[in-house]
């Protein structure tokens, strides 16, 4: 067992050693980190926690492993001692029942690593763990019975950054009620969460047609009123306009109950007259549309749950939908999905004849110009920046990406295609490796900037690109000492510039005050570090104007490799 150990160790060294971690140490070093975890609320001490060491790897290449030193559990007094084998920057984390498994001085994706060298081998700190918190309900419907497998969606707030212009709700999780009614999310750490419920009453009859008018026949009974209805997508504390949800807010430890009483609705339905034929004249095979909800207030996210009935000509009745905006998409052979957005209103019918040109959107096609390397991917998103309501390909959670012209996979398009409303969005592009974008074009559609407004009809959007993101490195220091856990941001010089085509670049000092930000589009910045600056309110002018008259103006350059240490300032 000793022999392994060794031999173990001696691997993650020369692994370490040959990457260009380390720096080589006198023989006999010993490398440790030591500590006690407590309690983050009331400073007890945590016992027989669980601790693992990894050493960190910027840029690593696909396929590459963390080395890691043999995890170790506390004493009974929360006191724990790990031998790592070598020096570098090693990501500490800690897990113990009842609370939530996290990384040394964690915010969200960043923490501190702990910092090893040959003059300072060891390390000792205090690990604040926060004990879990917990978000729990019950749904329940207007007779106060359980509703089972309902879907509740958990969004949680993302830290906050400046220039942002919409609530950074993101996905955290769904869950569904069990046969009580009951849901729970569990192991949460301290934040703002909003929930989301969306159900359908277990009586609710919507799949069978209704009369559309004389000219549409039904082939089986009409439903019965009583039993064609729905539910609202419900926030907590019970109202359809997330701006109008209630943020709920988790300190560690916290066990907050959000509980839904649903009150049924009329149904509407929604009937669809499918194309006979493709852009080529080729008969279709029918197929089932596609519904998305897209005002449920969360970028990315869309719920849609509904029956389908078939009409006579081909025609499909869509039931069991509650008042909203949908995405309607045609799944057709061999190309991109036909697709339109309407606004369904209470207690009407809608029609949407996909056998004729549509015309309440803009068609856009959209061309990716620049230098290519073997395996560079492209996709683009379009954001609405009234809403934050993202607009991409394909539909689903995540934007589809594109392959380049040169690309592996010669086959795939250097070109993609969807279909928005008419308005002004944020281009977003979406490009792996180095690539990054550096102007628009637009025909069809009037360009500013990063920004495109579309007036319907088609357009085409051409995005230009480079290759050859930097890096930005330093050591932030606070009264001459290195400034542990700060918040290290490089922001953008023209940040409310739409001509501007630079991104915010975040990172989080470690033990020893350093901080690398990977991926930085070139461009004109100013460099902040802020002493555990992760709730500032970037919405004030005057704290975001304090902060980079303090900063350090950066000209960064395509392919550069910069070091600059910096003052870190007082949150």
């Amino acid at each position: 067992m000793m022999r392994d150990s060794v031999l173990r160790g001696l691997a993650i060294l020369l692994v370490a050693t040959a990457s260009g971690l380390v720096s080589a140490a006198p023989a006999g070093t010993a490398y440790q980190i030591t500590g006690i975890v407590v309690n983050s609320v009331d400073g007890a001490p945590v016992p027989h926690c669980r601790l693992t060491a990894t050493l960190t790897q910027r840029n690593r290449g696909p396929g590459r492993q963390f080395p890691a030193a043999d995890g170790v559990d506390a004493d009974e007094r929360g006191r724990f001692s790990i031998t790592v084998p070598s020096a570098g920057a090693w990501h500490l984390t800690a897990s113990a029942p009842g609370y939530v498994s996290e990384a040394y001085d964690q915010h969200e994706s960043y923490s501190s690593a702990i910092v090893l060298t040959p003059t300072a081998p060891a390390s000792d700190l205090v690990f604040r763990l926060p004990p879990e918190s917990t978000i729990r309900g019950v749904v329940l419907d207007e007779a106060g019975e359980a509703v089972r497998n309902a879907r509740v969606g958990l969004f949680a707030q993302q830290l906050p950054s400046p220039g942002q212009k919409t609530d950074p709700y993101q996905v955290r999780g769904f869950t569904q009620t069990d046969d009580r009614g009951v849901y729970e999310f569990a192991s949460l750490s301290p934040g703002k969460y909003r929930v989301l419920v969306e159900a359908k009453p277990w009586y609710a009859n919507t799949g069978q047609p209704r009369r559309f008018g004389a000219a549409v026949a039904p082939t089986t009974p009409l439903v019965d009123p009583s039993l064609d209805v729905t539910y609202q997508v419900s926030w907590y504390p019970g109202v359809a306009d997330a701006t109008q949800a209630d943020s709920l807010v988790l300190r560690a430890g916290d066990a907050i109950k959000a509980d839904f009483h649903l009150t049924p609705i009329p149904a509407t339905h929604l009937r669809i007259m499918q194309p006979q034929t493709d852009a080529n004249g080729g008969r279709l095979v029918p197929a089932f549309p596609m519904l998305e909800r897209m005002d449920v207030g969360v970028p990315g996210v869309g719920f849609a749950s509904n029956s389908f009935s078939s009409l006579p000509q081909g025609q499909i009745d869509v039931g069991g939908l509650a008042p909203g905006v949908y995405r309607v998409r045609m799944p057709e052979q061999n190309s991109e999905p036909r697709s339109t957005i309407i606004e369904i209103t209470s207690g009407s019918t809608r029609v949407v004849d996909f056998s004729s040109a549509m015309t309440d959107m803009t068609n856009v096609t959209v061309h990716f110009d620049g230098e290519d390397s073997d395996d560079r991917q492209f996709g683009v998103e379009l954001i609405d920046p009234r809403t934050g309501q993202h607009y991409f390909p394909l539909g689903g959670i995540r934007p589809m990406p594109v392959n380049g012209r040169r690309g592996p996979q010669l086959l795939q398009p250097s070109e993609t295609s969807f279909q928005v409303p008419p308005g002004r969005y944020e281009v977003n592009f979406l490009g792996r490796g180095e690539s990054y974008l550096t102007g628009l074009t637009a025909q069809g559609a009037d360009v500013s900037g990063r920004f495109v407004t579309l007036r319907g009809g088609d357009a085409v959007l051409t995005l230009h690109t480079a290759a050859g993101r930097s890096t930005v490195s330093g050591i932030a220091s606070l009264a001459g000492k290195p400034s542990v856990g700060a918040s290290v941001l490089l922001i953008p010089a023209g940040l409310d510039d739409p001509g501007s085509f630079t991104a915010i670049a975040r990172d989080q000092t470690n033990t020893d005050g350093s901080f690398e930000l990977a991926d930085v589009i070139p461009g004109q910045y100013i460099l902040v570090a802020i002493e555990h600056g992760w709730n500032v309110n970037w919405n004030d002018p005057s704290t975001l104007r304090s902060y980079l008259t303090q900063g350090v103006p950066l000209e960064v350059h395509p392919n550069a490799t910069l070091k600059q240490n910096l003052d870190a300032q007082s949150p």
